[in-house]
């Protein structure tokens, strides 16, 4: 049931991203999006990150001026973050943060419960995380989306149970 839901979410969000970045600048690509952690209220969101957000199908951008990055949030009916994604308004950015060099042929390496250390050392660097969602069966352990992009634009989508977790599924996107 999560490799649909998370696929589900993964494809309906995909023009978005999360920690990790290539060229640390004064604010970097993933700023907005650490600032934010699942059960934080709004108020907490909005004084942490005091920029006044664009509401888009009843979730919340909040972006970043100087770097075009920003996160998009999802609120529970009580005002609380129950999913945040690394954000940016042009899809390739958000590629560009990851500096894998990975192949389809892995696919059939990463499987179910492999822990992110094994898929990390097996794509040779570390993902970059774009998605985090509340886990509907073990709120200790929330869903997490992960990718490892090339250069051009081809990569892996790796949804995680818990930070650095299991996995879950995986896809090639190419």
């Amino acid at each position: 049931m999560f490799t649909i839901i998370g696929f589900s979410l993964m494809v309906s969000l995909s023009g978005c991203v999360g920690t990790g970045t290539k060229g640390e600048g004064a604010k970097s690509p993933d700023y907005f999006y650490n600032q934010v952690n699942l059960g934080m209220e709004k108020s907490q969101v909005e004084s942490a990150l005091a920029v006044k957000p664009e509401e888009k199908e009843g979730t919340f951008i909040y972006t970043d001026d100087q770097t075009g990055f920003g996160v998009q949030i999802g609120y529970d009916a009580s005002d609380i973050v129950v999913s945040k994604i690394l954000y940016h308004d042009d899809e390739s950015q958000i590629m560009a943060l990851s500096d894998a060099s990975v192949e389809e042929d892995q696919l059939a390496s990463i499987t179910a419960g492999m822990p992110y250390d094994q898929v990390e050392s097996l794509l040779g660097s570390a993902g970059i995380e774009i998605i985090e969602m509340v886990n509907p069966v073990d709120v200790n352990n929330p869903i997490v989306l992960m990718i490892w992009f090339n250069d051009d634009q081809t990569g892996f989508y790796v949804t995680f149970l818990g930070h650095q977790g299991t996995v879950e599924s995986a896809k090639f996107w190419k």
